[in-house]
């Protein structure tokens, strides 16, 4: 009831009206929760307009979706596993993020650019202190940057990686260069490479982007909604307060927009045991770059970005392939 509450307070509408609302869209083929409802602000008619809330996919129905879609559960330990994924792709022409070493505590061999215990990764660290750098869990996980702030002491950033990777123990971590973002809008985003996220689908049409959306980050971690034929972007919102949508500057448009979709379109080909991929691809100041592939991934933001669901009917006649090719 206070979930409740809080909703109609933030829409103006009376808990009644929400309550039938709520109770209407929950036995739709979004399967959509309370928390749902609230997390993608479905109340919120200024926020969704004439679009058909029925379309929109609650996380449940989001992992279904998945599983409709990538049935070939052996195939998700290549994608899930960066390092891995990071080699299929460049072994095949794709660009990726170089990696400047790996750290695995523990083994006894040797290799090139593999760091085996925590000397090793501080030696390396310190070598390597005089530009930014991102280490990051092979197996997923938030990234840390690493002495991009010039006015702090490169030694404890060393020591604080140094402390965390301790506490995963078995893990492999990517040590990986900053990567410079495209002119066109690094000053934007103050230097950052700010991803592009695009999901991919492949049935007998072919494979297409079928949704996209710019994290341009920042305080408030904004994002840009895009239009798929141009890479422009529309509008912007931040990413836990959709609601407050102002327009995208008129010249505000992803680099090499073309090249890029090619490039999440190769490589959803390269990887064709999936359906349905998401994809981070960074605009860098040499072309795109793919930061990372998703055989799971979540629709929140772009069904926000979109302000419009997923189940409309391409999607649907997609996951209906799938589920022929699947013997469903």
């Amino acid at each position: 009831m206070v979930r409740l509450s809080r909703m109609a307070d933030a829409a103006g509408l009376p808990t009644t009206r929400l309550m039938a609302d709520f109770a209407a869209l929950s036995l739709g083929p979004g399967h959509l929760t309370a928390a749902d409802y609230e997390r993608l602000r479905l109340y919120d008619e200024g926020l969704w307009g004439a679009a058909d809330r029925r379309e929109v996919a609650g996380l449940r129905r989001g992992h279904e979706i998945v599983r409709q879609a990538n049935f070939r559960a052996d195939a998700h330990g290549l994608v899930a596993d960066r390092l891995a994924c990071d080699a299929y792709l460049a072994a095949h022409g794709l660009p990726t993020a170089p990696v400047l070493a790996i750290f695995r505590a523990g083994l006894a061999t040797s290799g090139q650019n593999l760091l085996r215990d925590r000397g090793e990764l501080r030696d390396f660290l310190k070598a390597h202190s005089n530009r930014p750098l991102v280490a990051q869990p092979a197996e997923g996980g938030r990234a840390r940057l690493l002495f991009a702030d010039r006015g702090h002491d490169p030694a404890a950033d060393i020591e604080r990686l140094i402390v965390e990777t301790g506490d995963t123990p078995g893990v492999s971590w990517r040590l990986q260069p900053l990567l410079t973002p495209h002119p066109a809008y690094g000053k934007l985003t103050g230097g950052r490479l700010a991803p592009v996220q695009l999901l991919t689908i492949a049935d007998d049409i072919g494979v297409r982007v079928f949704r996209a959306l710019w994290r341009l980050g920042g305080r408030d971690d904004l994002v840009a909604s895009l239009d798929l034929e141009s890479g422009h972007a529309l509008d912007l919102f931040p990413a836990a307060s959709p609601h407050l949508i102002e327009a995208a500057p008129a010249d505000l448009a992803v680099p090499d927009w073309e090249l890029l979709k090619a490039t999440a379109g190769e490589g959803a080909r390269l990887f064709s045991q999936f359906g349905l991929l998401g994809w981070d691809i960074g605009p860098g100041e040499s072309g795109p770059v793919i930061l990372g592939a998703d055989p799971a991934p979540d629709f929140t933001l772009c069904q926000l970005a979109a302000r419009r669901g997923v189940l409309e009917p391409e999607f649907l006649a997609f996951l209906a392939d799938r589920r022929h090719l699947a013997g469903g």
